[in-house]
């Protein structure tokens, strides 16, 4: 392994983890929309049980890596010593309403394009392009207000959540104590669970995702680091790189990809494999315009809000939480709470309450 380029393997490595997570997450149905209405409705469920396994698995499996010396976190996005608090609860809150209006998060809409969902389609469009309007575009512009009118600055320390409670000489058993404390409430709750429809299954898929977390953090810290051209780590998020994805398609000539651009890569080939061998391609469209507005208002959300709340519900609720950052603590908070005003009103204030969990389109 020795003898590979750090580019390929970090290429193949996103590209499996890619497929692996477009594969479980087609056949599962992964996502945190579903799992917040399920417990919003008291019943928690399938996805209650997936999320319930995967989020302390990512944080305890990354924790154990960056506590061996295996993977450096420091340098993670997630880990800056600002905590821009104001757009990370704007963004949360955007993004956690975007997703529930359009009745699924940027990555499950990329899973639901792949089997042929033109609905998903014109989301992962829309989030893309507002996605890459807020970090390099006209919307950067309102974006940098938001920042600005709301950052605490902690200095020269990093914003891990250990490292804020126990200071740099106890960090690193604060950070195991936290992860494994998680770990064992995962586990309980998923016991309670287990009896639920389809929490095996749930279960089983949550620690797939949970698994892939760190995997991706390995991928791309040690695989494919280049000390000739050294760049952050990275985890698997969607948001920012479904924006570089359509940047790439259109400048292939004039720019290259990287971990985030072939993680969606991997991701769609791998939910296109899983609904080619089930036979559940379709090709799915909007009932009326007024459906069309809807799904478009809720991708612009999550596209503006995700940049903010740096990253989506797998990029901050996984990959940024996996890190014990306060950060991503408020924007996985402030998504959930966003989600559960979107259920509310799209249920009790505009549509009755709803009598089941759809699932995501």
């Amino acid at each position: 392994m020795d003898s590979l380029e750090p580019r390929f393997l970090l290429l193949a490595g996103a590209l499996a983890v890619g497929f692996i997570y477009g594969t479980v997450a087609r056949a599962s149905g992964f996502c945190l929309r579903s799992a917040v209405i399920e417990v919003i409705d008291r019943r928690p469920a399938r996805q209650a049980a997936a999320w319930a396994i995967a989020l302390p698995l990512a944080i305890l499996g990354t924790q154990v890596l960056s506590h061996l010396g295996v993977i450096d976190l420091k340098d993670s996005i997630y880990l800056g010593t600002s905590v821009t608090w104001l757009a990370l609860i704007v963004g949360g809150l955007l993004f956690g309403f975007g997703m529930v209006i359009t009745r699924g998060c940027g990555g499950r809409h990329l899973v639901l394009a792949a089997g042929g969902n033109l609905r998903a389609w014109v989301v992962i469009t829309v989030l893309g392009l507002t996605a890459y309007a807020t970090l390099r575009g006209i919307l950067a512009l309102p974006r940098t207000w938001v920042e600005e009118a709301g950052t605490l600055s902690l200095g020269d320390t990093p914003q891990a959540l250990p490292l804020l409670i126990s200071g740099a000489e106890g960090a690193g058993t604060t950070a195991l104590v936290m992860a494994a404390g998680l770990m064992a409430a995962g586990l309980f709750a998923v016991f309670r669970l287990r009896h639920q429809p389809g929490a095996w299954g749930g279960i089983a898929a949550g620690l797939v995702v949970g698994l892939l977390i760190p995997a991706s953090w390995y991928v791309s810290g040690v695989l494919g680091f280049d000390e000739f051209e050294p760049t952050r780590p990275v985890s698997l998020t969607f948001t920012a790189p479904m924006g570089d994805a359509l940047q790439f398609l259109m400048t292939y000539t004039g720019t290259a990809a990287d971990f985030g651009i072939t993680a969606i890569a991997g991701t769609l080939a791998g939910a296109f494999a899983w609904a080619a061998a089930t036979r559940s391609l379709k090709a799915e469209g909007f009932d009326s315009p007024g459906h069309m507005g809807r799904y478009v208002l809720g991708a612009a959300m999550m596209g503006f809000g995700g940049v903010l709340a740096l990253g989506c519900t797998i990029g901050a609720g996984l990959s940024g939480m996996s890190t014990l950052s306060l950060g991503s603590l408020i924007a996985l908070a402030s998504i959930v709470t966003g989600g559960a005003v979107g259920h509310h009103v799209k249920t009790r204030i505009v549509g009755g309450r709803a009598p089941k969990i759809v699932p995501a389109e």
